[in-house]
């Protein structure tokens, strides 16, 4: 069976609407997924749950899912959370500040492009589109991107970085307080694309042990660096790293499979892994 517990929809940074996204999926052989949008279940909501029916429909398993902004000794992280309940009062505090948070900061950049780049490099409704919840930098980004105001995506981000006002911060809460929202929840808690932050420098082999020892149930094995990143992870970069986390595995007593399944390194790439459908 393919899995992915690593899938975005346009309530976040996705193209499809929830529907279709588990319907690309299906199509593409995944028969269990999760859906885990940036600090957001309104895929699970959206339409009165009509995900719920296109998944039944075209029998595929859905877990309920989320990616969430945390912070590590004092850095951002990305941390899954995976099988939750949609009534857990602490998670959807956190995800309802994280919302508005998002909102303010989008209206604060949307005025500053204006002010920068001009009034018609970016419309109201190309950042406030319906049943978009959780407002991200690359919703700003891509149209200036598509309209020429710059000549790649990463001059993009860093434009933003050198420019937006730092008065609009998305709430991070610290990893061991994420993991116990999701714990809450009644979900596991998966650390997401450990990959990223061993490129940045940061010794994210060497922590895997002590966020064990506060509850961490996961770690994403198999992502997609060198095709999503390819100024970051050259040929050889995502297998170097992929094989020192295996070689760690064991040791520190890590699962990367979800549920009660034991840890099977047989079936890493199908027990917890991506699907590229990029030619969808």
């Amino acid at each position: 069976m393919v899995f992915d517990f690593h899938l975005h929809t346009s309530a976040s940074d996705g193209d499809l609407d929830p529907a279709a996204l588990v319907a690309c999926a299906a199509a593409h052989g995944v028969r269990s997924l999760a859906i885990t949008d940036h600090d957001t279940l309104l895929a699970y909501r959206w339409r009165d749950g009509a995900v719920f029916d296109a998944a039944r429909r075209l029998g595929v398993e859905l877990t309920v899912g989320v990616e969430m902004d945390v912070a590590l000794d004092g850095r951002e992280v990305h941390l899954l959370g995976l099988g939750l309940s949609l009534d857990a009062p602490a998670l959807g505090d956190h995800l309802e500040a994280s919302r508005q948070a998002r909102h303010r900061r989008a209206r604060a950049d949307l005025a500053l492009v204006r002010e920068r780049l001009g009034e018609a490099a970016l419309r109201e409704e190309d950042v406030f589109r319906p049943e978009r919840e959780s407002l991200m930098r690359p919703h700003l980004i891509r149209p200036l991107l598509a309209r020429g105001y710059f000549t790649s995506y990463e001059e993009g981000r860093d434009w933003f970085h050198e420019n937006a006002p730092a008065d609009f911060r998305v709430p991070k809460p610290d990893i061991a307080d994420a993991i116990g929202m999701v714990h809450a929840a009644g979900g596991e808690a998966v650390l997401a694309h450990p990959g990223y932050y061993w490129k940045d420098g940061y010794p994210i082999l060497d922590r895997l042990a002590p966020l064990r020892a506060l509850g961490l149930d996961g770690v994403e094995l198999d992502y997609p660096y060198a095709s999503s990143s390819p100024e970051l992870f050259g040929d050889g970069d995502e297998e170097r790293f992929t094989a020192a986390l295996r070689a760690g595995g064991d040791a520190l007593g890590l699962r990367f499979t979800r549920g009660s399944d034991a840890h099977r390194p047989a079936d890493f790439d199908r027990v917890y892994g991506r699907v590229d459908m990029s030619g969808a």
